[in-house]
This record gives C-alpha cells, sequence and structure tokens, in this order.
C-alpha cells in the first residue's frame, strides 16, 4: 500500500467519523428540547445546525494537519461550502418545514411526511440534485487537468512524455474501461427496470421531494437558495484551487481525493438529515390531512 493510499484511507475513516458524530448530534439534540412545546423551538434547528457546522470544521482542521495536499487556501474554501450545506440541511430546512405546517396541514396523500418513506424519496432525489451538481463541477475540472497535462507533455521530449512501455500509462487506460463497463451494466439495468417500474421514482421520489420543496421554499425560499448558492460559488473556488494545485503537482489524484471526499461529506450530510427529521417527528409529528 502506497503512502497516497494510506492517506487517502485514512482521510475516508475520519470522515465516517465525522458522520457518525453528525448523526448522533442529530438524535441527541431534540430530545434535549422535548418537554413542554407542542412543536420544536427554533433553538433546536440553531443548535443542531451550529454543532454541525463545528464539527464540519474540525474535520477539515483534521484533514488540513494530515498534510493531504490540498492547501490551506482551498480547505478553508470547502470548510466554508460544506458549512452552509450543513446549516441549510440541519437548520433551514427542517426548520421551514415546521414554519410551514404552521401555515398548513401537509398532505398525507402524497406521502406521509411522517414516515421514514417520506424522507426516503425526498433524500434521494435531492441527494441526486446536490450530486449531480458537484460531479458537474468535478468533470469540468477534470478535463482542464488533463489539458494542462497535454499541454505540458506535449513541450517534453518523446521519451519523457510518451510513456510507452510504462505500467503506470497503461493503468488509467484499463481502469476506464472498467469503469465504463460498469456503468454500461448499471444503465442497462436502470434503464430495463425503469420501462417496466417507471411510476415507482414518479410517485415515490418525484411527489415527495415536489411537495418537499413547495413547503419549504414558501416559507424561508430566498434564504436557503442563496445559502445553496454560496454554496455552489465556494465549491466551483475550492475545485479551481485543488485543481490548480494538482497540475503545479503533477498529481491527478489529488483532485480526484478532493471530489470523493466532497461526495462522500454531501451523502452524510444527507444521512444527518433523514436521521434529524425521523427525530423531531417522532417528538413533534407534523399536522397532515388526507385527501378523500
Amino acid at each position: 500500500m502506497t503512502t497516497g493510499t494510506k492517506s487517502f484511507s485514512t482521510l475516508m475513516v475520519s470522515v465516517v467519523l465525522f458522520g457518525l458524530a453528525g448523526s448522533l448530534v442529530a438524535v441527541m439534540v431534540p430530545p434535549y428540547f422535548a418537554t413542554g412545546p407542542s412543536r420544536p423551538p427554533f433553538a433546536v434547528f440553531l443548535m443542531a445546525g451550529v454543532v454541525t457546522v463545528l464539527l464540519t470544521a474540525g474535520l477539515f482542521a483534521v484533514v488540513d494537519r494530515m498534510g493531504m495536499g490540498f492547501g490551506k487556501t482551498a480547505l478553508a474554501l470547502a470548510a466554508g461550502y460544506n458549512a452552509l450545506i450543513a446549516t441549510v440541511k440541519l437548520g433551514l430546512a427542517p426548520a421551514a418545514l415546521y414554519e410551514a405546517n404552521q401555515e398548513q396541514s401537509f398532505d398525507a396523500g402524497i406521502a406521509d411526511p411522517n414516515s421514514a418513506w417520506f424522507y426516503l424519496g425526498v433524500g434521494s432525489a435531492v441527494l441526486i440534485l446536490y450530486v449531480a451538481v458537484f460531479c458537474v463541477m468535478y468533470a469540468i475540472f477534470r478535463r482542464r487537468f488533463r489539458r494542462r497535462a497535454e499541454a505540458q507533455a506535449s513541450a517534453a521530449p518523446y521519451w519523457a512524455s510518451s510513456g510507452v512501455g510504462s505500467p503506470e500509462a497503461e493503468e488509467p487506460g484499463n481502469r476506464r474501461g472498467v469503469i465504463m463497463v460498469v456503468v454500461g451494466v448499471i444503465l442497462g439495468v436502470v434503464l430495463i427496470a425503469g420501462i417496466s417500474l417507471w411510476w415507482v421514482p414518479v410517485f415515490f421520489v418525484g411527489l415527495p421531494a415536489l411537495a418537499y420543496l413547495s413547503y419549504i421554499f414558501t416559507t424561508f425560499g430566498a434564504v436557503i437558495v442563496i445559502a445553496l448558492g454560496l454554496a455552489a460559488v465556494l465549491a466551483w473556488m475550492t475545485f479551481d484551487k485543488v485543481e490548480r494545485r494538482a497540475a503545479g503537482l503533477g498529481d491527478a489524484t489529488l483532485l480526484a481525493s478532493f471530489f470523493w471526499m466532497g461526495l462522500a461529506l454531501i451523502l452524510l450530510y444527507h444521512v444527518m438529515w433523514a436521521v434529524f427529521l425521523l427525530t423531531l417527528v417522532s417528538i413533534w409529528p407534523f399536522q397532515t390531512y388526507t385527501p378523500k
């Protein structure tokens, strides 16, 4: 195992521990305020959001001490956009749901917002949106990195740039072929399943997600849009810093490591969000109605 592989493994362990700590916060904070009020006080969302942001800052401080090579500026920017995501997921979005429920009862005919199935469907749809944006950013900066590498290779002598007979030069192509096969199989399975089960994503993912978005955007919509827009800008700036540093070092794994770390964090924030809301509704269920 190389040093880089060990560092990445340590990074992933740190990210997993961060996820466990955040999920523990999501479970423990609501019961602390459970006595008395018929709805969760704003302090629940404030405490959950602040603690998660502090955990995020602590994680990136640990990553900085690990010496992964991302650079302090990139890590500061990454901590910023992740803190904004944490604020939305653990603070603004749950608070917006309860605020909307004060004005109207939620339609349980589409999906019961007090059930785990609702958050599974909504979480899947919203997670896809987050991941899609993050993957597009990564694809753009990976392409830019390759262009830099090709420009540097074309300026070098043939014997230094061709990599003829080098296993390291052949490995990316082989890996790319395996990835393409796996992606093709997955797409084929999804296509076959989608033709016969098209109604599943519509009724169990699409409709609950639309209902959820309509609830939160009727209350704190503007603030959430601004926070997520700023998070996207900071994520773009972070990718830019990491790509420039990777190009300067000639290390493509640096950009890939940042991508996988960011992807894992996005997934963990969604897990924390689902755990937090399921804990909340177990104490303060939403008011719902079922159309007849």
